[in-house]
């Protein structure tokens, strides 16, 4: 073996003269090792001492030398004057006057002899590392741990409403504090519904003036409520009670459940009680104290209140908070109900919650101050409130959605091995290539969770959905481009061209074509008939099949009937000379006529406003077109508020609105200015005779019979029972019209009743008749005369349809079309019709009409049923309501009455 050198060392001391410091020697080196030592030195002072070995050096062919380590011990008092003498050199002030002269003994420290011979370390090596902290790398304070929230913070917390996980989860974020918390969680839950309403930089009012407003509510509020409004904290929280007898009325009537769910709630406020806090002292843990913090009763229970959330004295209570720099009333404070009261469901204090603070905002719109309102709004809005009760549970009050945690690679440790081992990490590499190809899985799902790795397949599924969906679309639209170019040689096709080219829609095609090229929006208008419904669609439609089959538009227009809807989808596939269902459909409620080859789509405004809900871009559709938007029914209206925002978001939606009415530029300057075509009606207008009540009288010769339920209620009743007499006091009346009636024939023009333009029939005399009617004959007048004007004379139209269907007249035979106020009267007036066998429907009957009632509650095939020809030799009579106004068109109608 080899020698080496070696040194020693010496500790040093300090006594009462001074201080002692020892020295080490130095190593040498051998000749056959390499050895080398040094010594250690120490020094000391205040009782302190140091000391140090010597190592030995290590030769080729030695042994490992060890040195055995020292152990010094201090007593406790020496550690005091250590930790004193520290911040005197630190530049501190001791905390008491030190003699530092004959403080230390030497006998106050001593070298620990029972040491083990295991204590040793090895003379070559470096002091090893057990454990160590980095704390600049650790800047944040750590969050509490689960075990130091209080759970009566927690338990305050959820009197608002909150999911206890959310109150836990928050009070670490907060570090305990139960104030921040709260407004943390309530920013939370009003974000969602007011996104904007949180950015305290925008008011331009000062702080200041903010404050002073605030101390002047609060002055106002104080001598309105009295005790009941306490401000905990200046300027930053406002407490009012308030008695709502009324729900605690409606609480009192609550199912098992519920009371359980109750009982459950009150059960998780009892626990130990802190004896900390008992003794009088205090708790050094405060809110982070894990047990209860409440004063005993007088018998000794501890069934006092709370110090750390002290419920309020009244069992609900509006809470008013001002976070920093929140500048009241030009901004909403955050508002929250809370209530001790364990029969109230905690989603309600959310949604009461929310009702307030929605109301706050609107009122901080016009800087009016709110904590009245609100309060009187709780107190007096009885239906408001209790309609809270009956919503789902809130999503605060629920526990927050868990994420699944992504995990993370892990890290790999290379290990440097020789290179003879590379062979024998060979077959192990294979077997393991080997393994994760049987696995065949794909290389972006390793490390990912089982939910994650589920919804990843989701999307993928998703995606080739949507691929072969608009695969399938671009397949089906290159047939349809191809069957259009087809038709065009077709001759049914080319009769509907010509057709179409009559109307005065097609006019204005290039126009219409131009205009939406060019804007997003477009207004149309043109009086019932030009063909705006039928013509406009499909010249967007046939354009774009002109063109590629990437381009071919989606066209959806809406109707505000369920037979508008349908019988214009007939009639536009009748114009393409194809079946209804191919490339025009119809959707209305319960019943839809479409296929996957459908680009222009009737619907009611209802279907579409349905879709929305699920759709809000409306996906896949390219042109939206509105028909009939001057009715300004309250779903037109809506639906283009909803249009309004959707063009925002997509440039390449186009919605064209239709009007028969010359009141166009109102829907202009609603959307932004946009351009209007105004289709003429030229060319299309026909002679149409009217004739008026005097004249359908004249023409039918129909005269009123006496005690008819038609005739003024003073004419038609009589002694007689209103049988029509003329002893009666109806047959004096009678009299009384003939007499008046002869008397007015021999006065002189110059000598007639004057008699004013806008006076009704109804309160004329028959003298004053006849000076307006002195063309008709006496029996018109006289009949006017008798007859109630303020009803629908049954008789009169049935004898009218007679005069139509037998009577000597030029005009041509058609359809009558017959105006009735609603259901009811058309009811009445087809059960009269039936009973004459000129109109009776009945089997085997050689009936000359065929009536047909039309109304929005009949069935799609009773409602169809009038747009179909009649048999040869038969009129068709179509009693309908309004609905046959305007959105329809019954070609064959030749006669209509108008029953006002």
């Amino acid at each position: 073996g080899g020698g080496g050198g070696g040194g020693g060392g010496g500790g040093g001391g300090a006594g009462k003269g001074g201080a002692r410091a020892g020295g080490g020697g130095s190593g040498s080196k051998s000749k056959n090792g390499l050895g080398g030592g040094g010594g250690g030195g120490g020094g000391g002072g205040g009782g302190a001492g140091g000391g140090g070995g010597g190592v030995g050096g290590k030769s080729r062919g030695g042994g490992r030398q060890e040195s055995r380590v020292p152990l010094l011990r201090m007593t406790s008092a020496n550690q005091e004057h250590v930790k004193e003498l520290l911040r005197v050199l630190q530049g501190q002030e001791p905390e008491t006057d030190v003699d530092w002269q004959g403080i230390f003994k030497d006998s106050d420290y001593e070298e620990d002899e029972s040491r083990g011979d295991e204590e040793y370390w090895d003379a070559d090596q470096e002091l090893p590392v057990e454990d160590g902290v980095n704390h600049c790398e650790s800047p944040q304070p750590e969050p509490i741990s689960q075990a130091q929230v209080s759970p009566f913070a927690v338990h305050n917390l959820t009197r608002y409403g909150f999911d206890r996980s959310r109150c836990e989860a928050t009070l670490r974020r907060c570090d305990g504090d139960i104030g921040a918390s709260l407004e943390l969680l309530l920013t939370q839950c009003f974000q969602e519904r007011f996104p904007g309403n949180f950015n305290y930089a925008n008011a331009d009012m000062s702080l200041d003036d903010c404050l002073e407003q605030r101390k002047e509510e609060a002055f106002a509020l104080e001598s309105i409520f009295g005790s009941n409004f306490i401000e905990r904290i200046p300027n930053r929280v406002w407490l009012i009670s308030l008695e709502l007898s009324f729900l605690t009325d409606k609480l009192k009537n609550k199912t098992p459940h519920q009371m359980q769910r109750a009982d459950e709630r009150l059960k998780e406020d009892t626990g130990p009680v802190c004896r900390f806090y008992l003794r009088g002292g205090g708790c050094r843990f405060g809110t982070r104290c894990r047990q209860r913090h409440v004063a005993p009763t007088a018998d000794g229970t501890s069934g006092g209140k709370s110090s750390i959330a002290e419920p309020p004295q009244s069992m609900y209570q509006l809470e008013i908070r001002f976070p920093a720099n929140n500048r009241y009333p030009c901004v909403a404070p955050l508002v929250a109900f809370v209530s001790s009261n364990v029969l109230l469901p905690a989603s309600f204090c959310l949604y009461a919650s929310e009702l307030l603070y929605a109301e706050a905002v609107a009122l901080a719109a016009e800087r009016l101050p709110a904590v009245f309102t609100l309060a009187m709004l709780l107190q007096e809005n009885e239906a408001r409130v209790t309609e809270l009760l009956k919503r789902a549970e809130h999503s605060f009050s629920l526990p927050a959605p868990q994420l699944a945690p992504i995990k993370m690679p892990q890290p790999v440790s290379v290990v440097r091995a020789p290179q003879s081992s590379i062979a024998s990490r060979a077959p192990r590499l294979a077997a393991s290539c080997d393994a994760a190809e049987e696995d065949g899985d794909d290389a972006s799902t390793v490390g990912v969770e089982p939910e994650s790795y589920v919804r990843l397949k989701q999307r993928q599924q998703e995606r080739k959905r949507r691929d072969r969906r608009l695969q399938d679309t671009l397949a089906q639209n290159a047939k349809l481009c191809r069957q259009y170019r087809e038709k065009m040689s077709n001759r049914q096709y080319q009769a509907m061209l010509q057709e179409r080219g009559k109307l005065p829609a097609w006019e204005e095609r290039e126009l219409i074509l131009e205009l939406l090229q060019l804007h997003q929006v477009l207004v149309v208008s043109g009086m019932t008939g030009c063909g705006k419904t039928t013509q406009v669609p499909q010249f967007v439609l046939d354009a774009s099949l002109q063109g590629s089959p990437a381009n071919v538009c989606n066209l959806v227009c809406t109707q505000p009937r369920r037979i508008s809807a349908i019988s214009v989808a007939e009639r536009v596939a009748r114009e393409r000379a194809e079946r209804l269902g191919a490339s025009v459909g119809y959707q209305i409620r319960l019943e839809s006529v479409q296929s996957s080859a459908t680009r222009l789509l009737y619907c009611t405004t209802g279907v579409l406003l349905r879709r929305l809900e699920g759709d809000p871009m409306l996906q896949g559709v390219t042109h939206v077109l509105v028909d009939e938007v001057h009715e300004r029914t309250e779903e037109s209206d809506f639906l283009l508020m909803v249009l309004k925002d959707l063009i925002a978001q997509r440039s390449d939606l186009r919605v064209v609105l239709m009007s028969a009415t010359l009141n166009a530029q109102l829907f202009s300057e609603y959307l932004y200015g946009c351009p209007v075509v105004h289709i003429p009606d030229s060319g299309r207008t026909f002679p149409v005779d009217q004739y008026f009540l005097e004249d359908i009288i004249d023409l039918t010769g129909y005269i009123i019979e006496h005690g008819s339920p038609f005739m003024r209620p003073a004419v038609r009743g009589g002694p007689d029972g209103g049988k029509g007499g003329r002893r009666g006091k109806g047959g004096g009346f009678m009299e009384q019209l003939e007499e008046d009636l002869l008397r007015s024939l021999i006065l002189s023009p110059r000598n007639a009743v004057p008699v004013k333009e806008k006076a009704p029939d109804q309160t004329l005399s028959i003298q004053q008749l006849h000076s307006r009617y002195i063309e008709c004959r006496m029996t018109t007048i006289k009949t006017l005369a008798a007859m109630d004007l303020e009803k629908i004379n049954l008789d009169l139209i049935e004898e009218l349809l007679e005069w139509i269907l037998e009577g000597k007249h030029d005009y041509k035979a058609g359809a009558v079309l017959i105006f009735m106020p609603g259901f009811a009267e058309i009811k009445t007036l087809f059960e009269k019709l039936q009973t004459n066998p000129m109109f009776n429907n009945r089997r085997g009957n050689r009936s000359r009409a065929l009536l047909l009632p039309l109304h929005s509650s009949l069935s799609s095939e009773e409602q169809q049923a009038v747009f179909k020809a009649a048999p040869e030799g038969v009129i068709k009579i179509i009693i309908s309501t309004n609905i046959a106004e305007t959105s329809i068109t019954i070609d064959d109608v030749v006669y209509v009455i108008d029953c006002g």
